[in-house]
């Protein structure tokens, strides 16, 4: 999925998204940036609903100077990861976070890079939200803000489990492109025809 300059009108999404609401999860894909200065937030993966405040219940965002994690429930609940894409190389990104305790993790390229706990512990992330790739939601499905645009660059496999993966499950799609099917709720087949202003290139 190919991004160009920063705009409103690249995206690809998919509306109810999840059928019953989510407890833990694994987020992953690929990425690569062809433009690493940049001062404001580029959002690779927003699910919104309508109850969350600011549309959003989760997203990854890219922020100087690090990747940010968020989860939305009755208020605005930010996680920095601590890590930094700053080349134009592809990367694999994994975030896990599970409800019991608030639990979370980031994975970049199969090695884990920094976790923490007390992320919206005991919360449910409500059903039949809308996932968006490329753009922050302050609304289900809209309410897009060019500075949280993501652009130039390239984003792939693109994949939602219900589920947090293993260490060794997430290497494996670094590794090989390797992707566990037990859990697996959103696949990156069914994001490629649903896309605005972006191009699918096939290998």
């Amino acid at each position: 999925m190919v991004f160009g300059q920063p705009s409103t009108k690249n995206y690809a999404s998919i509306t109810n998204a999840t059928s019953s609401s989510v407890s833990e999860f694994t987020m992953c894909l690929f990425v690569r940036m062809k433009d690493t200065n940049f001062s404001s937030g580029q959002c690779l993966y927003s699910y919104a609903t309508t109850g969350a405040p600011f549309g959003n219940a989760f997203y990854v965002c890219l922020f100087s100077p690090g990747i940010r994690i968020s989860i939305h429930a009755s208020g605005d609940d930010d996680t920095d990861a601590r890590v930094k894409i700053n080349d134009t190389m592809w990367h694999h990104i994994c975030v896990t976070w599970k409800n019991t305790k608030g639990d979370w993790q980031f994975y970049l390229d199969g090695q884990l890079q920094s976790s923490g706990t007390g992320l919206k512990k005991n919360h449910q992330i409500p059903a039949g939200g809308t996932v968006v790739i490329g753009q922050d939601q302050d609304k289900v499905g809209g309410g897009f803000d060019i500075e949280d645009s993501f652009g130039p660059g390239e984003v792939t496999e693109v994949n939602l489990w219900s589920r947090v993966l293993s260490g060794d499950e997430t290497a494996a799609q670094k590794a090989n492109c390797d992707i566990a099917q037990a859990g697996l709720v959103l696949s990156w087949g069914q994001f490629k025809g649903k896309v605005t202003g972006v191009k699918i290139v096939e290998p």
